[in-house]
């Protein structure tokens, strides 16, 4: 069933959440696809709209890391949510500015777990990359 914004103001404004999934990057003319996993932390600051930091990491031949500040709005009354988030690639020694959006829809769970399926895209360098997969959080 979906996360309604009066359900998720009962439990409280933090959200700590874990993503799995995909990114699919053009690097140089090259496609390349690989394993993420991130965590996030997001404070609500009004109904619907959170601010937070996110720290992932894109495993294989990309070995980069994505950092941020991500901001959460839901759509309306709905469990869809649009991510905004500047931020940085790192790679190496090497850092360049990234700027995410995403989308995601938000399934509450019982225990107070939330399950959000997510599509992000990330800008850099002038190069997209996709990276889509599952976040689990919990508010509290």
């Amino acid at each position: 069933m979906p996360v309604s914004l009066a359900a998720q103001e009962s439990k409280g404004p933090h959200v700590l959440e874990v993503f799995l999934g995909t990114t699919y990057a053009d690097h140089h003319g090259e496609s390349e696809h690989a394993f993420s996993v991130g965590v996030q932390y997001g404070y609500e600051i009004k109904r619907g709209v959170s601010v937070g930091v996110l720290a992932e990491y894109a495993t294989n031949s990309l070995d980069a890391w994505v950092v941020g500040v991500p901001v959460v709005v839901n759509l309306g009354e709905t469990p869809w949510q649009v991510t905004l988030m500047p931020g940085a690639e790192l790679v190496g020694d090497e850092q360049e500015f990234l700027f995410r959006t995403g989308l995601g829809y938000e399934f509450e769970m019982q225990g107070g777990y939330a399950l959000k399926p997510e599509v992000n895209l990330d800008w850099v360098d002038g190069e997209t990359s996709v990276v889509a997969g599952v976040a689990v959080g919990f508010r509290f």
